[in-house]
C-alpha cells in the first residue's frame, strides 16, 4: 500500500523537459521534486526523475495529457479552456514587474493566459573525442556547470513568480492565473522560438529609458524581438504606470498609405474588441503634401465608416520638421499608445534603413504598440 506521504515517480525525462514539468506542477500547488538518475555506463546524470504525492497524481496525469511537450501555455489553455496566451518576457531587472503587472491588466483585457518566461544561457560545450569510451572529467565538470546554471535560473523563476503571487494577493496586480516558463538560450533567440512554436497573441517588453536606450543601441533585446517577431509586441518604458487598460485612449498610428494600414487597424479593433478611442493617422512616406493628405484623408473616412466605435482623424507634419512635430503632437493630443506597423524586413535593410518601430523605440519613452504586417 502506498503511504500518502511518499513521494512517487511520474515520469523520467531529460533534465530540461523535467524542469519544464516541475515548473507547471508547481504552478497548481503540488510539492515536487526532482532526483538524478544517473545511467550505470555514464556518472553523469542523463535525466531525472519527476516525484510527486500520490494524492496530486490525477490532476498530474491531467496535465500531461493535456499538453504536447510540457508547453505551459498549450497545457493552461487547455485546461482553462482558452484560445491564447500573452507572452512576458523577464529578466528579474527593476522593470520586469512593471512589464508584469502592465501584460496581465492587457491579458485581462484580451481574455488570454499570461505566461512569464526566462531564459538563461549555459555554458558553451567543447567538442568531445568520439573516440573516446569513457567521459573525460572536463566533460563532468561541464554538464555539472550548466546544471548548476540551470538551477540557479530555476530558483530565480520560481522566486519571481511567488513574488508575484504575493503581489495578486496585495492586490497591487491583477489577480489572474498563469504560467512561468524557463527556457534555454539568448533572450531574444529564446523569445522568437516561443513565438513560432507557440505564437502568443501578443508580447509585452520593458524597455529601458531613452539615456539608457542609447547605451545599447546595439544588441537591444527589444529591438531584435521588434524587427524579427511576426506577432504584435506591445513595449513599455521603465518608471511607466498604467492604471487601467481603458484609460488608453488617444492613439496615434503610423501609415504606410498603403494596405497594410488597413490590416493594422483591423488587428487592432480585434484583439480590443473594437475599443471606442481617437486615433490620430500619422504618415511615414514623405512625397507632395497634397497627395498625401489625400490619400491620408481617404483611409480616415474609410475607417470612421467601417470601425464606429473608434474616431479616426489627420495629422500632416512638415517633412522638413518631420521628427520635432512628431514630438509636440504626442502631449498636445495627449497620445497614451504609438500603433506602428511593422514590415518584415531583411538584416541588411534593418541595419541601413531602420524601421518606423526600431526608431520609435530609441526615441520616445511611451507604450508602443508593434503589429507585423
Amino acid at each position: 500500500m502506498i503511504d500518502i506521504d511518499d513521494f512517487i515517480t511520474l515520469v523520467i525525462h531529460t533534465p530540461t523537459r523535467a524542469q519544464s514539468l516541475k515548473n507547471i506542477l508547481d504552478s497548481h500547488g503540488m510539492e515536487v521534486r526532482l532526483e538524478d538518475f544517473v545511467s550505470f555506463k555514464s556518472p553523469v546524470a542523463v535525466a531525472q526523475r519527476v516525484k510527486i504525492r500520490p494524492k496530486d497524481l490525477p490532476l498530474a496525469l491531467k496535465i500531461i495529457e493535456s499538453g504536447d511537450g510540457y508547453s505551459p501555455a498549450l497545457i493552461e489553455m487547455k485546461m482553462a479552456g482558452m484560445s491564447g496566451n500573452l507572452l512576458i518576457p523577464v529578466d528579474f531587472s527593476s522593470s520586469s514587474m512593471m512589464s508584469v503587472a502592465i501584460g496581465f491588466k492587457l491579458a485581462r483585457r484580451i481574455g488570454v493566459h499570461p505566461v512569464v518566461m526566462h531564459s538563461y544561457v549555459a555554458p558553451v560545450f567543447k567538442p568531445m573525442n568520439i573516440d573516446e569510451n569513457i567521459i573525460g572529467e572536463d566533460e563532468v565538470l561541464e554538464a555539472e556547470e550548466t546544471k548548476d546554471v540551470r538551477e540557479i535560473a530555476a530558483q530565480k523563476l520560481t522566486k519571481f513568480r511567488n513574488d508575484i503571487k504575493k503581489l495578486q494577493k496585495d492586490g497591487e496586480i491583477t489577480d489572474l492565473k498563469f504560467s512561468v516558463s524557463l527556457q534555454e538560450g539568448v533572450a531574444e533567440e529564446a523569445i522568437l522560438d516561443y513565438c513560432r512554436q507557440t505564437p502568443p497573441v501578443l508580447v509585452v517588453m520593458a524597455t529601458r529609458g531613452k539615456n539608457k536606450k542609447e547605451e545599447e543601441l546595439i544588441g537591444s533585446v527589444t529591438a531584435e524581438v521588434l524587427d524579427s517577431c511576426r506577432v504584435p509586441v506591445f513595449t513599455v518604458p521603465e518608471d511607466c504606470h498604467i492604471d487601467n487598460i481603458e484609460d488608453i485612449v488617444h492613439l496615434m498610428m503610423f501609415c504606410n498609405l498603403d494596405q497594410h494600414d488597413i490590416i493594422t487597424v483591423d488587428a487592432l479593433m480585434r484583439m480590443f474588441d473594437y475599443p471606442k478611442c481617437i486615433v490620430t493617422l500619422v504618415p511615414v512616406i514623405q512625397r507632395r503634401a497634397n497627395k498625401v493628405k489625400d490619400k491620408l484623408e481617404a483611409l480616415r473616412d474609410f475607417f470612421n465608416t467601417n470601425y464606429p466605435t473608434a474616431k479616426f482623424k489627420t495629422f500632416v507634419p512638415d517633412v522638413r520638421n518631420y521628427r520635432n512635430e512628431i514630438d509636440l503632437a504626442i502631449p498636445k493630443n495627449a497620445v497614451d499608445l504609438l500603433i506602428v506597423p511593422n514590415k518584415k524586413t531583411n538584416v541588411f535593410s534593418r541595419i541601413f534603413r531602420p524601421t518606423i518601430a526600431h526608431k520609435s523605440l530609441f526615441e520616445r519613452d511611451m507604450p508602443m504598440l508593434v503589429i507585423p504586417v
